[in-house]
């Protein structure tokens, strides 16, 4: 039961990123959405994409307000023999557990004020995270470890013939947002070269909820199906006599049986975390007569995580002693680098191509601790804006996110998959001080499988499995620019 409750410590997998390393959201803006590559704009979604940038806009104030909304399906589709004992399932040893996140509203604002060589600059937005995911039939990582029981019971009392059936209720929400605001300041050195420095505060709030109830077996006593925690308490009295007497076999029984009804009672989970850090952000830009190339170092958010515990978990047996009161989680966001270039032509069309490296293997979160981290996380990017005239502008980009992971230690909480996304959308300008920007992206995932020929999820009986983890994702966002 520890593991399976432990596997809960990854529901920070459940963001709404679009790629950017294990922890990171990187589509900030409707302008990302429709373009993809932003390493070079000067835009005001520069703040977070260009800070060099910041100081080659125009004189005066520029202010950006973004909302996205997101959908999201994540999905294991688990093969192991007990599933098929499962009441739902008809005899079926595969099964599908769905988790679903709908993000109505995820907002960001950018703000700059550029004077002469100086530009001063604030902004807001969901850094990671940013949706609830909602498993109304459990996970597989659960159903799996408690599956065992009645299957290794059953085999045992048939002689290796068959299991014994089972049911349970199973319910699990986790949400995951990690709130990023910056503030700093950009410099133009010369007419082509600029600096940037900024702040980054990152908080971070996680909560899981869910119950593990009602879980019944089939009795081999009265024929039919009941209360698992009753059933194994009631073998378990049949020992203590034996217990009472000292008899080493009675006592190994008692406590089996006695530690079955402890894992198979009802179990609900109740539990916030939270942390905070701050983290800086250095910027180099040249641009100069059409061609433009920056330069940014995102350091690591060193992002610990404290557990508050709800009255009803913190009494749990199991889950008080994984979510202890006062525990503190490393969440790291890993290092970034960020190398763009882009040429315009004719004041008509601008290509953009970038490279994000993601430092991996030097962030403390929950895929380093679980050792799933091989090497550093790559991103490659391009982008196509196209000038139709002063008012219309489409555009299209690409992006292809490679992680170096192994999927081994991979969980159905706790996976990501390399996908190559494609973007598409359109900018409209009002006047020359409002411009609307829309945008969509749709990534496509690769299935990833991780196949188990002995102990699946940890299970004590041999037993061999397969999970094949499923992403589905898509974003839509408008924006507006304003301009004074």
């Amino acid at each position: 039961m520890k593991k399976i409750l432990l596997t809960i410590i990854s529901l920070a997998a459940v963001a709404t990123a679009f790629a950017g390393g294990t922890n990171v959201n990187t589509n900030h803006a409707a302008a990302y959405l429709r373009s993809v590559a932003r390493g070079t704009t000067l835009d005001p979604d520069a703040v977070y994409h260009n800070p060099a940038g910041a100081s080659f806009m125009n004189d005066g104030f520029h202010f950006a307000l973004n909302i996205q909304e997101v959908s999201q399906k994540r999905s294991t589709v688990s093969t192991f023999a007990p599933f098929a004992l499962s009441t739902n399932n008809t005899g079926n040893p595969t099964k599908e557990f769905v988790g679903k996140t709908f993000a109505p509203v995820i907002p960001s604002f950018d703000l700059v004020w550029k004077k002469k060589r100086w530009a001063v600059m604030a902004s807001f937005g969901i850094g990671g995270g940013g949706g609830t995911a909602k498993y109304d039939q459990g996970l597989a990582s659960f159903e799996s470890m408690l599956a065992q029981i009645p299957f290794g019971v059953g085999m045992q009392a048939t002689q290796g013939q068959q299991g014994f059936p089972y049911s349970m209720d199973m319910n699990i929400k986790g949400s995951s947002m990690t709130f990023q605001g910056q503030v700093g300041v950009s410099f133009r050195i010369t007419n082509w070269l600029s600096v940037a420095a900024q702040a980054r505060l990152n908080y971070a709030t996680k909560s899981y909820t869910g119950y593990l109830k009602n879980i019944q077996m089939f009795n081999p006593l009265t024929q039919t199906m009941g209360s698992a925690p009753q059933f194994f308490t009631a073998m378990a009295n049949q020992y203590a006599p034996g217990v009472q007497a000292g008899n080493q076999e009675a006592i190994a029984a008692y406590t089996q049986y006695m530690t079955y009804a402890a894992l198979t009672s009802d179990h609900e989970l109740d539990v916030k975390q939270n942390g905070w850090s701050i983290s800086p952000v250095v910027a180099l830009m040249f641009n100069h007569k059409g061609w433009a190339a920056s330069v940014k170092y995102e350091f690591r958010s060193n992002l610990d995580l404290t557990t508050e515990a709800a009255e009803v978990s913190a009494k749990d047996p199991v889950i008080g002693g994984i979510f202890p009161d006062g525990a503190v989680t490393a969440a790291d966001m890993p290092a970034q680098l960020a190398i763009a270039a882009s040429r315009t032509f004719a004041d008509k069309v601008k290509l953009t191509v970038e490279w994000h490296h993601f430092f991996e293997k030097s962030a403390d979160n929950g895929f380093t601790a679980a050792g799933a981290v091989l090497g550093n996380t790559n991103e490659y990017l391009a982008g196509v804006e196209y000038y139709i005239n002063n008012k219309w502008l489409v555009s299209a980009g690409y992006q292809f996110t490679d992680f170096n992971l192994d999927v081994a230690k991979y969980s159905d909480l706790d996976f990501v998959c390399e996908a190559h996304t494609i973007g598409l959308g359109f900018a409209y300008n009002f006047s020359e001080h409002v411009r609307l920007n829309a945008g969509v992206m749709k990534p496509l995932y690769k299935d990833v499988t991780k196949s188990v020929e002995s102990g699946y999820n940890g299970n004590t009986l041999g037993l061999g499995g397969s999970d094949t983890y499923k992403y589905n994702r898509w974003a839509w966002g408008i924006g507006v620019d304003f301009h004074f």
